[in-house]
């Protein structure tokens, strides 16, 4: 037997073991007659094959978890690799699909990937197609260290976060990846860990405080019940006091003067100070080691006060570093106890902004009328929320009785608009959900202050949004239905898919628009060699020739990577003149910076789109050019 013909024999034994597997996961329990049917997974004759192995080694990847996904066509399947790195997939119809690769280890890997952390290449199947695949997956970095005390003793169970700077809307901002915690030897080692910069930061143990803040809310409880008996059993009264008072004097001798403050490597308190750690792709970065420093530590106590008299739920407090906060290090929160008060101990010293937010669920509708029709029951109405927000300093010195006096959020109210030229507007506008996202989370203020809000639609197309806190926000909606697509929203006469719209303290919105539409741009094309060969590796960039639309996030700004046949496609494009360019290996969220789009702009390609139009633009890449 030639070794040709061995190895076909054994790509059509894995073809064969999958399709086994595949009707063996099939099987399921008897079907609840009372849940719908489920559709049956869509069959074809294309079949993806092929193998993964570790990159370096060129050894094979075995016990992969290997995933294929058609979003299209509602297609996943998943399978392991086996001793030899091989997978296949059979029984597949026609379309376009997603290859991803997970080892644990590794940094995650997709098929057609120019290196880790980059967007992968779609995989265009046909009616009876084969296609063999090959994937490398990397060894995941690492990040290891040491962290001791000030006197230079381990710190075991220290959380250990590290975060990777990544572009996002244009800007480079720092994000957590991963953490751990500390042995006994004080050691730490992050794992699994993609190429890219990289910030260390330990977070100082907090067991005192946690034991310190239940006392008090336990001394708090007490109270409440003193309260509750004081003219019914004066003795138990008595008695509760005593116990209140008695650990209200234990918790002030115990409380600590002095504490540990979150300290960056290589041993900075200031997150404007860390060091920034260049790991490469499957980089081991030992001696990363630092020491904490105690600091003077105070306590911030107060209370909410909500000038309705209405009780309030889920009362949330924030303590944000305002010299700069990191994701998930810089900020303290906690929950109202008793009477809206709250406390924060063993706060470093700084400037910090203190924010509140609590909700309050509205009354009750009116009853149905008493009709002998039965009525589908309203929608829930969604809670209010309510917020506050003030500055302290806080030097060491105890700071108490702060008091937030908490606001109502602010309402967004306004309209939905139907412009059809072949459809009729949906008969049921109930159906139809607006909300605003929030845009602009790059401040730690922003991302405990702003939260995503919601609201429904009336039969006559009007909507409130109720209990929206100040920032930068995004109006969308969804449920339109089919054949309909949502062209803009507008705030005060601008699109807010263009330029996010600000809700400001005291200001409500009125007048607000969105708008659906019944046809939909379409920009597709290929991307080729100069001798006409599909260029998959390449990253299609559209945006728009108005530089002010070059912002963050923008709608106008989009990416996509052609698949194996070299085409690609962008729908729901607004009509204008754009421009158009392959890219190479571009970090992601690096097209929302307006100086990497005009590099771009010399080499692109002009296109204009219509209102609703259908148009084809290929591009050609010449020899040696990006």
């Amino acid at each position: 037997m030639t070794s040709s013909t061995a190895r076909a024999l054994l790509c059509l034994a894995a073809f064969c073991l999958a399709a086994v597997n595949a009707a063996g996961q099939g099987q399921s329990a008897p079907r609840d007659p009372r849940q719908p049917a489920r559709q049956p997974a869509p069959v074809g004759t294309a079949t993806v094959g092929g193998s993964v192995t570790i990159a370096v080694s060129g050894q094979p990847a075995r016990g992969t978890r290997v995933t294929l996904s058609a979003n299209d066509i509602g297609l996943s399947r998943s399978t392991d690799t086996d001793a030899l790195g091989r997978f296949a997939f059979v029984a597949l119809p026609a379309g376009r699909y997603n290859l991803h690769a997970n080892k644990p280890g590794h940094v995650s890997a997709s098929y057609g990937q120019t290196r880790p952390g980059r967007p992968g290449t779609p995989i265009q199947l046909a009616d009876g197609q084969r296609f063999d695949a090959r994937l490398q997956i990397y060894k995941g970095g690492v990040l290891t260290g040491t962290v001791l005390d000030e006197h230079g003793e381990a710190a075991p169970n220290t959380q250990v976060r590290v975060l990777r700077y990544m572009t996002q809307g244009g800007h480079r901002t720092l994000q957590s990846t991963a953490s751990g915690s500390t042995d006994d030897r004080g050691i730490y080692r992050v794992f699994n860990l993609q190429p890219g910069d990289y910030v260390v930061c330990a977070t100082p143990p907090r067991n005192a405080a946690s034991q310190t803040d239940a006392r008090l809310r336990e001394i708090d409880g007490l109270r409440q019940r003193v309260a509750a008996l004081a003219r019914t059993d004066e003795a138990a009264a008595r008695e509760l006091a005593a116990r209140a008072d008695s650990l209200q004097a234990e918790t002030a001798e115990e409380e600590q003067q002095t504490g540990y403050a979150p300290v960056y490597y290589p041993g900075t308190t200031s997150s404007a100070e860390a060091g920034t750690i260049a790991l490469g792709v499957g980089e081991e970065k030992p001696g990363l080691d630092f020491q904490f420093q105690r600091v003077p530590v105070a306590r911030v106590e107060g209370l909410a006060v909500n000038p309705t008299g209405q009780p309030l739920q889920n009362i949330q407090f924030s303590l944000v570093n305002a010299a700069g906060s990191l994701p998930g290090v810089d900020s303290n929160s906690t929950r109202a106890g008793g009477e809206g008060r709250f406390r924060f101990s063993n706060v470093a010293p700084g400037q910090y902004t203190l924010i509140a937010q609590g909700t309050l669920n509205p009354p009750p509708g009116p009853p149905p009328p008493n009709t002998a029709q039965p009525r589908a029951p309203a929608p829930r109405a969604e809670p209010l929320r309510f917020w506050a927000m003030t500055t302290v300093s806080v030097d060491g010195r105890d700071l108490s009785n702060v008091v937030l006096t908490l606001q109502p959020g602010m309402t967004v109210a306004g309209r939905v608009l139907f412009e059809g030229t072949t459809q009729q507007p949906p008969a049921d506008f109930s159906r139809i959900r607006v909300s605003l996202s929030p845009m602009d989370v790059s401040s730690g203020v922003a991302r405990a202050l702003t939260s995503s809000a919601s609201g429904r639609v009336d039969a006559s197309g009007r909507f409130t949004i109720a209990g929206v806190l100040p920032g930068k926000y995004r109006l969308t909606a969804s449920g339109g239905g089919a054949g309909w697509f949502l062209e803009g929203s507008t705030i005060d006469g601008q699109n807010t898919l263009d330029f996010p719209a600000e809700v400001k303290p005291g200001q409500s919105v009125t007048g607000a628009v969105v708008t659906f539409i019944d046809r939909q741009a379409e920009l597709s094309g290929t991307v080729t060699t100069g001798r006409g060969q599909p260029a998959p590796d390449y990253t299609v960039v559209v945006y728009p020739a108005d530089s002010r639309y070059w912002v963050s996030n923008s709608m106008r700004i989009r990416t996509t990577r052609p698949a194996t046949d070299g085409r690609f496609v962008f729908t729901g494009l607004p009509p204008g003149e754009y421009r158009l360019a392959p890219i190479v290996d571009a970090e992601p969220g690096s097209w929302y910076d307006p100086a990497f789009l005009q590099q771009l702009d010399a080499g692109a390609v002009r296109v204009q789109i219509g209102d609703g139009e259908k148009k084809v633009q290929s591009l050609r890449i010449s020899t040696g050019g990006a």
